[in-house]
């Protein structure tokens, strides 16, 4: 383990000044507002924003006044890659050891409300935890990989290594987007490292013909209630599991368009919009600062890994049998079978769709069960204290 500091030479920040100056800028459909993408306004705005007011300095400030470390995981196709994470140690003797999973379009920015909190609560009967936080292979710090076959399966036993490593022979794990993925295949592939996983999405869908619905509630979710999300949500899930590179020519080069790309997903996924502004209205800035905007926006700038990132996508849409093929057996994914790991879902007032709980419960052992009366995607930074609350009470 290597202790690790962000320090973005100023050089790259001097450079990503000038590329946002010099953008050239689209026309718009005047009124058109969100529906074919972002606002034209709203990204000239905070493209400004970004350009000559924008403090990178103190965010960097504040991530590296977590413990970070990076160290070298061995993949199961033999590559070594350099993985970073925060490793948040708490002073408390009865605190246990959780991870904390981001994933797309998220960094490890997005636990930064709560991991002090998790480590040291400030309140005394609250529990405590030895808080890591890893970037995902090709996001963030972690290094960009070369070969393929970074899925969720592959990904969950490279963290139960990483976590080995730190000294944690068990675990507890909270995940959302792809954190969820990975915390499935961890319950099934790992079990006896997991005692209780708490997650935002249910990644594993019942096997069988346990997986078509079975209820009313769970055919009117199927036929009615994921459709805005899958309508609205598409394009980049699209783009990111099919020729994802194609576009990544784009946003790897252009600052604007990497924000656009990145924001226009929070701005669909965020808990934003009152019911009289739907489908098109909504406000980002209810829910996070510019600051925080692009926070996020920056990481993925400044590491170039826009493009690795899309990668997951592709990889877990690959049929099972070509991965199982390709890797020789060593990966098995396990589609279709339950997990028996104590589970705990939150329901988030917006954001991907949570399906209903008998649904979750074929796939699960679904032992809490929380809706969120507001908060989106990103819990994290949108309702940190409904997401620390729900977590303690589990985890308690």
């Amino acid at each position: 383990m290597q202790p690790f500091q962000i320090a973005v030479p100023e050089a790259e920040l001097t450079e990503l000044r000038s590329r946002l100056r010099d953008t050239r800028w689209l026309d718009e459909v005047p009124g058109s507002g969100w529906l074919y993408g972002i606002d034209l306004g709203f990204t000239q705005d905070l493209a400004s924003y970004w350009a000559d007011e924008f403090d990178w300095r103190s965010i960097e400030s504040q991530l590296n006044k977590f413990p970070q470390f990076r160290t070298t995981l061995t993949a199961w196709n033999g590559e070594s890659l350099g993985i970073h994470s925060i490793h948040r140690r708490s002073p408390r003797p009865d605190a246990r050891p959780l991870m904390i999973q981001h994933g797309w379009p998220s960094t490890v920015y997005d636990f930064h409300k709560v991991i002090d909190e998790l480590a040291e609560p400030s309140d005394p009967d609250a529990p405590a935890f030895h808080v890591v936080a890893p970037s995902l292979p090709g996001y963030g710090w972690s290094d960009i990989p070369v070969k393929m076959g970074y899925g969720p399966a592959a990904i969950a036993d490279m963290w139960v290594e990483l976590m080995s490593r730190l000294g944690y022979d068990e675990f507890l794990y909270h995940g959302g987007d792809w954190g969820a993925a990975i915390g499935g295949q961890l319950a099934l592939r790992h079990p006896e490292r997991i005692p209780r996983i708490h997650m935002t999405m249910a990644a594993l869908p019942p096997g069988g013909s346990a997986a078509a619905p079975q209820s009313e509630e769970e055919r009117r979710f199927f036929a009615e209630e994921q459709e805005p999300y899958v309508r609205d949500d598409a394009a980049h899930r699209g783009i990111h599991g099919t020729k994802f590179q194609t576009m990544a020519f784009h946003l790897e080069d252009s600052p604007v368009g990497l924000l656009a790309w990145i924001v226009d997903k929070w701005w669909i996924l965020a808990d934003i919009m009152r019911e009289d502004e739907r489908p098109r209205g909504g406000d980002l800035y209810r829910r996070f600062t510019k600051d925080e905007l692009l926070a996020t926006v920056a990481i993925y700038w400044f590491t170039l890994t826009q493009s690795s990132a899309m990668r997951i996508y592709h990889e877990a849409t690959r049929p099972p049998a070509e991965i199982e093929a390709e890797i020789g057996g060593q990966v098995r994914l396990r589609e279709g079978e339950r997990s028996e790991v104590p589970t705990g879902f939150i329901k988030l007032k917006r954001g991907t769709p949570l399906p209903p709980k008998s649904w979750c419960e074929r796939a699960f052992n679904v032992v809490q069960w929380t809706e969120f009366p507001e908060g989106g995607h990103f819990p994290a930074m949108e309702v940190p204290d409904l997401l620390l609350d729900d977590i303690r009470k589990f985890f308690a």
